[in-house]
């Protein structure tokens, strides 16, 4: 399984249980998402979840455990744009714009 580094962290949200934690973040920010459909089961995860909705994208997974994966490799390759972004937005909620 891919080491993350040690800024972020899976957590469970809404109704997703302790053990399949659903929600990565950095700073306390949701960065992504999994989630399952309720009228097929497929699980697809949420990409960018830290901008605006019109800048996310989604994608399909095969699996929960398989999503879990992809999402956290997708996360190294992009952990430094990531970080970037978290800290633009801390700057930024602090100085009151937004």
């Amino acid at each position: 399984m891919t080491m993350l580094p040690p800024d972020f962290c899976w957590h469970a949200v809404g109704t997703a249980d302790n053990d399949r934690p659903n929600s990565l973040l950095l700073d306390n920010m949701e960065i992504l998402r999994l989630s399952q459909r309720v009228d097929d089961g497929t699980w697809g995860v949420s990409l960018n979840n830290q901008r605006e909705s019109t800048a996310r994208f989604r994608k399909d997974c095969s699996s929960y455990d398989q999503g879990k994966k992809g999402a956290e490799l997708w996360e190294v390759q992009h952990q430094d744009r990531l970080r970037a972004e978290i800290d633009r937005l801390r700057v930024a909620r602090a100085a009151g714009k937004n």
